[in-house]
């Protein structure tokens, strides 16, 4: 059994305060069967106050960052999963070059229209849309063969759980219960608010993630004890199986 960083043992259905790099170091290879995440976009663009500075150096080191995290996440999934991650059309691009330096590929692209239009400048069009890359496993695939790759799941400005990039619990559900059966793994590496591992408890999943920041790791583990509490009274979370609770 191992210990680390002042945490209890290393558990499904479970959240940990703890960079998602050494999370995954924590996994067995091979025993997670899809992880859904939302990781910082991490592009930006600085004035020297006459005109934009050339970004390609943030580009490129987020690049470098999106690659370390991307081979470890595909060395705890199994043959038959998959990787959704979210980004949007600034950090296409630098997750392009990312996902080609860790030798994989994208097998689709979600556009997850919002059905709302956000704030926007003076010169371009508001933005209505997010972007989720499929990366799949050799075994992967998808029963539902009539998917299409643009889906509609309602937002707003106004966050529930107050997470500046916090997401709809419907569109939560919607990749997991198209990408896994009940009772196999979820992991979500940059938990934020939690929604990814409450859509796992409503969906009659497992789960373990790893948020670093310690207010919204508190905010997150509060969310999900509440969603535990809630589903218990209807007796549909399973206990982990003795396979499952050998991931560590």
């Amino acid at each position: 059994m191992t210990t680390f960083g002042g945490c209890e043992l290393l558990e499904l259905n479970r959240i940990y305060n703890m960079d998602c790099m050494e999370g995954m170091d924590e996994i067995k290879p091979q025993t997670i069967d899809a992880i859904i995440t939302d990781p910082p976009y991490m592009i930006n663009t600085k004035s020297d106050g006459q005109g934009k500075l050339s970004p390609w150096a943030d580009y490129c080191n987020g690049a470098w960052w999106y690659t370390a995290w991307i081979k470890k996440a595909r060395k705890i999934l199994k043959p038959t999963g998959c990787l959704w991650t979210f980004l949007n059309w600034r950090s296409f691009v630098t997750f392009q070059k990312a996902i080609c330096d860790a030798r994989w590929s994208i097998e689709s692209v979600l556009v997850w229209d919002k059905c709302w239009i956000g704030p926007g400048g003076d010169k371009g069009l508001r933005p209505s849309y997010e972007l989720v890359a499929l990366l799949a496993m050799p075994e992967f695939k998808i029963e539902d063969r009539g998917l299409a790759d643009i889906q509609r799941f309602k937002w707003s400005s106004i966050k529930p759980n107050g997470h500046p990039a916090e997401k709809p619990i419907s569109l939560m559900r919607w990749l997991i219960t198209n990408s896994t059966k009940e009772g196999q793994i979820v992991c979500d590496l940059f938990v934020g608010s939690g929604t990814t591992c409450a859509a796992a408890i409503e969906t009659n999943r497992q789960f373990i993630g790893f948020e670093l920041d310690k207010t919204w790791y508190d905010a997150a583990c509060k969310r999900i004890e509440q969603h535990k509490a809630q589903i218990r009274l209807f007796d549909i979370v399973p206990e982990p199986t003795a396979e499952q609770m050998k991931l560590i």
